[in-house]
Parts: C-alpha cells; sequence; structure tokens
C-alpha cells in the first residue's frame, strides 16, 4: 500500500537510481549491492516492477531496467503506519446506517460517515506532494 501513498503524494522520496542488468535469484536481488536496506523501486522488470522493502521476496527473473533507492522521512512512515491503521480499521468502511432511532433518540447522517484514506490524511500529506 505504500506505493498507493508514494503515487498519491507523487513523491518516491528517490535518492538515487542506478540503470543495469539484474538477476534475481531465490527471491533475492543478487547484483544490486548498493541495496543495504529500506524501500526501493524497480521500473522495467516483468514480474517485480513496484516498490518493495529489502526484505520481500520477488519473482525470479533476469531484467534490464532501474533500481532507485527510496529514502522517506521518519515522520512520512509514521504517518503511513497510521493510514495503514486507519484502512484497516471500520473508520474507511461505510456505515451501512444511515438513520437509527432506539430510546426515544433519533440519529441521522448527512453522508454515508466514511472518509477514503487519500481525504482523512490529505491535509498531513500535503508537505510531501510534488506537483
Amino acid at each position: 500500500m505504500i506505493e498507493e501513498v508514494f503515487k498519491h503524494i507523487k513523491n518516491y522520496f528517490i535518492t538515487e537510481t542506478h540503470s543495469g542488468s539484474y538477476k534475481i535469484s531465490s527471491g533475492k536481488l543478487t547484483n544490486a549491492s548498493f541495496l543495504t536496506g529500506g524501500y526501493y523501486l524497480i521500473d522495467g522488470s516483468q514480474y517485480n516492477d513496484g516498490v518493495h522493502y529489502y526484505s520481500d521476496t520477488l519473482t525470479d527473473e533476469d531484467f534490464s531496467g532501474d533500481i532507485a533507492i527510496l529514502n522517506p522521512p521518519e515522520e512520512f512512515l509514521e504517518l503511513y503506519k497510521d493510514i495503514e491503521a486507519y484502512v484497516s480499521s471500520d473508520m474507511a468502511s461505510p456505515s451501512p446506517f444511515k438513520k437509527e432511532s432506539f430510546g426515544g433518540y433519533t440519529y441521522e447522517r448527512d453522508d454515508t460517515g466514511s472518509l477514503s484514506w487519500q481525504k482523512a490524511f490529505g491535509s498531513r500529506l500535503n508537505q510531501w506532494r510534488k506537483i
């Protein structure tokens, strides 16, 4: 899901990009010694394009393409944890109840009562947004 957040803010926090021919064997990049941990982005692969974390298991293949090292700030990663928790909670799901009554009390909502993570966290993500 972190790739979805990167796309939303149009910022992958790329610090350097390496172009070349790469081999993935037993689920790991075997000839990318510049990767020492953290997030990275593969572009040009048939099976593994996208954002990965250093410990991820990849699909074996040989490919020519780019690998970009991503260095999101710690504050962003903390916010990302909040987004993950929000998405996995019921707060991001629309409520089936628009109106309810019990014990003489009536409650009615104008909308579905849910916010997408983009709306719920938009103002906090704006500091990293690129145009």
